[in-house]
């Protein structure tokens, strides 16, 4: 892959989401699976032999534990019940030469790291069968990790050049609640936090070769061949910067455009006028604070 380079630059948010393509079950599996194993079992056994040397961890050598994949030109903004989506619309655009990093694949197995890390670090006693951790030393490593898995997000969203948040009954699952003030709401500390940074963070395309405008649909005849039981706090949507997309403009676009990479995401940007409508909503969104 082309080295990448960037801050954001635009995001929208994604309604409706439709299949590019058909993606097997075999290809999804393997692309969690890899994410998975990456994430938890290799991440544990660093944390823990940290741990047993000197009980201090390097955080922004953790940071590319966390992160193996440091680069990416889209970052994929999502609940992890959605998941399947997620992985099917990254592996659609990877095939169109567009790097997707699919947020869950880190946070989404957190619980399963806390596990093997508490495990093996909080003092511990057994009760009929029961294993029971020190409550103050769970909290810690809990409070510590989440901390880095945040920052590490957001440099994440700061480094890539398009944000997409999909917009979905999992993810926006409280809609203009009487309880709220005004708005909608997600139960997701992690979307809560992505939307609220890609609402601050710096606008900025680096430089780059751009596709020319005007030839967006060429070759549209052109077909890609490359292959909760506790109380939960519910958190505001921020997305009034965000322009809307549906999965239809998503899909209309991938079958008609033979472009690849960064040309692509111009072809995206162009065909919707995401650059001006970007900037516009953004000067609208800062006027309401």
């Amino acid at each position: 892959m082309k080295k990448i380079e960037g801050n954001m630059y635009l995001g929208f948010e994604l309604e409706h989401y439709e299949p590019f393509e058909m993606i097997s079950n075999a290809a999804i599996e393997s692309y969690r699976k890899q994410a998975r194993n990456a994430t938890v079992n290799d991440l544990a056994d660093y944390i823990i032999g940290q741990i047993d040397k000197k009980d201090v961890i390097d955080a922004k050598k953790l940071a590319k534990k966390i992160f193996p994949q440091q680069q990416a030109h889209v970052f994929l903004s999502h609940s992890h019940r959605d998941e399947r989506e997620a992985i099917e619309f990254a592996l659609s655009l990877e095939k169109r030469g567009v790097e997707v990093f699919v947020d869950s694949c880190v946070w989404g197995y957190v619980g399963d790291l806390l596990l093997k890390i508490n495990a093996h670090y909080s003092d511990k006693e057994e009760a009929g069968g029961v294993t029971n951790f020190s409550y103050d030393k769970c909290n810690e490593v809990a409070a510590s990790l989440f901390l880095m898995l945040n920052e590490e997000l957001h440099r994440m969203i700061d480094a890539t050049e398009c944000f997409i948040f999909f917009n979905t009954q999992n993810s926006v699952s409280i809609k203009g609640h009487e309880g709220f003030a005004e708005g909608d709401r997600t139960l997701s500390p992690w979307i809560y936090s992505e939307l609220a940074f890609s609402a601050k963070t710096r606008y900025q395309l680096e430089p780059r070769e751009r596709l020319p405008r005007g030839i967006v649909g060429a070759m549209e005849s052109h077909k890609v061949q490359k292959a909760m039981a506790s109380a939960s706090f519910a958190f505001e949507i921020i997305n009034l910067h965000l322009p809307k997309l549906s999965g239809n403009d998503m899909k209309s676009l991938a079958d008609k455009t033979p472009h690849s990479g960064f040309f692509w995401l111009d072809a995206l940007y162009y065909e919707h006028d995401l650059e001006s409508e970007f900037i516009n909503r953004c000067h609208t969104a800062v006027l309401k604070s």
